[in-house]
């Protein structure tokens, strides 16, 4: 499984020394996906917390009447985990999906905190990457619940260009809170803008 994704992010954030990255790479397990497969369920505590190497994944939950809400999407470069559920031995209330086949690197709790102790860079990664991701998702889900949909989309034509060519438009407008109709009046609206 090709792992210079992984190293490039890991540089984003900490410096790797070269020959750390083999012995490091060794913590975590390559991991297949099929479309439609779960990589985790509500109710389950997650046993990897994945990198995702290729593929898209969406990140959902159900509702009282049992409908999906998606509360996030997963592509390359980034974290799927539930470490709080983990860490806490709490199963989480999160389905993650492959919306296509996906590789990923799976790394468990015990991995975490033994990477954190073999190499010291990992945990200054570790201590820059989680608040800052912590953050991100909760400025996210205040927007999604404060900003109206027409801007929300804009915002993800402009960060995330791939989700709308990749992900079926029925779970962008489920991610947005509106309905697939309502999506594809955006939609008109901004091409006669």
């Amino acid at each position: 499984m090709e792992t210079a994704l992984f190293l490039k992010h890991l540089r984003s954030y900490v410096d790797v020394p070269e020959s750390d990255f083999p012995e490091f790479i060794r913590l975590l397990v390559p991991l297949k996906l099929k479309k439609g497969d779960c990589f985790y369920r509500a109710g389950e505590i997650p046993r990897y917390s994945p990198f995702i190497l290729k593929g898209c994944l969406r990140q959902y939950t159900l509702n009282e009447k049992g409908e999906e809400q998606i509360i996030l999407f997963n592509e390359e470069g980034n974290w799927a985990g539930q470490i709080g559920s983990m860490r806490t031995q709490t199963p989480t209330n999160v389905f993650l999906e492959a919306l296509e086949p996906c590789e990923a690197l799976g790394i468990t709790l015990e991995n975490i905190d033994r990477g954190m102790v073999e190499f010291p860079w990992y945990q200054r990664y570790f201590l820059k990457k989680y608040p800052a991701d912590h953050a991100r998702l909760l400025e996210q889900a205040n927007r999604l619940k404060t900003e109206p949909p027409e801007v929300l989309y804009q915002e993800l034509l402009r960060d995330h260009p791939s989700l709308v060519l990749r992900v079926p438009q029925h779970y962008i407008a489920n991610y947005l809170g509106i309905r697939t109709e309502t999506l594809s009046r955006i939609k008109k609206r901004l091409l006669k803008a």
